[in-house]
């Protein structure tokens, strides 16, 4: 992979001033591993679409409620020939067990019948809608919401939290029922421009003109939007392959100065692309402590 991506002429690794958090434990979690982690089925389903894809996972707590929630967006390179929301599953029952409900995101990727632009960002924004309307039904707490993104779900959830700046006549303005807390990027990509270029090598041909045409690159990249104004958490891996550190920082300092709030950046040693969502790792731990943080569990 670091073959591949300096062919296409990828620049120094260049990390920011930034936490770096932890020693090193154990080498990266490869991606067969990750494959292999046991995924238990939601406790429900809800569909807010026609497509396969146009459905929600939804973990819920034992306990009564209401409960915190955590909005989950898969990676995946925006792709269907990888997993869909199925791949996150590993995840509900570990912040199930603390309380948390999950609101896990399936969407048509962009090479799907329907996908890339507009269709997959209003996806996103339709599944944040079903959230709202079903609040009350799943005992749900809007007031403490977090938007957890990996890798291309890092994307789409930088996206979400400021998708109610675009223009009116944009196919994906939408007034937004709910404001997260926070927004946590794990390995996620926030400038698509800086980005874009790497798309074809990682992710295969044809995915990025469907995902960001370059006419409507302001409207779907979230360093071209303005800062959505809530917490933004940047955290990577620092042994990751796919998106290493400093895709972060070019998101961060594409945002720079424009918001009083600059995002954080969060390096963790010896992490890689997949640690970040793997329960038994440092980096989740890390991860699951910055939840807990913004949805100020107990």
């Amino acid at each position: 992979m670091r073959e591949a991506i300096e062919a296409v002429g990828a620049r120094v690794l260049y990390l920011p001033p930034v936490l770096a958090t932890g020693p090193a434990t154990a080498d990266p979690v490869e991606l067969a591993a990750f494959r292999d982690l046991l995924r238990p089925p939601p406790t429900l389903q809800l569909t807010y679409g026609e497509a396969p894809s146009q459905v929600v996972d939804v973990f819920l707590p034992a306990s009564p409620g209401p409960h915190p929630v955590a909005v989950l967006i898969h990676g995946g390179c925006w792709s269907a020939t990888t997993a869909g929301r199925e791949q996150m599953r590993h995840l509900g029952p570990d912040l199930t067990h603390r309380g948390v409900a999950v609101w896990s995101i399936g969407y048509r990727r962009a090479n799907e019948a329907g996908g890339g632009y507009p269709g997959t960002y209003q996806d996103i924004s339709a599944a944040l809608d079903r959230l709202a309307e079903e609040a009350k039904t799943y005992h749900l707490d809007l007031s403490r919401v977090v938007f957890l993104g990996h890798s291309a779900g890092g994307h789409l959830a930088l996206w979400a939290a400021s998708r109610g700046s675009l223009p009116a006549e944009s196919p994906l303005h939408a007034a937004p029922h709910l404001t997260p807390r926070a927004v946590i990027s794990l390995g996620g990509v926030g400038d698509l421009a800086t980005f874009a270029r790497f798309v074809p090598v990682l992710c295969g041909l044809g995915i990025v003109e469907r995902l960001a045409p370059a006419d409507k690159l302001s409207e779907v990249s979230p360093a071209a939007l303005p800062p959505a104004g809530v917490p933004v958490i940047l955290v990577s891996g620092v042994l990751d392959r796919l998106t290493p550190p400093w895709v972060a920082y070019d998101y961060a300092r594409a945002v720079r100065g424009r918001s009083g709030r600059a995002p954080q950046l969060i390096n963790v040693p010896d992490a890689g692309h997949f640690d970040l969502v793997t329960p038994s790792t440092p980096a989740w731990q890390e991860v699951r402590g910055l939840i807990a943080a913004s949805l100020e569990l107990r």
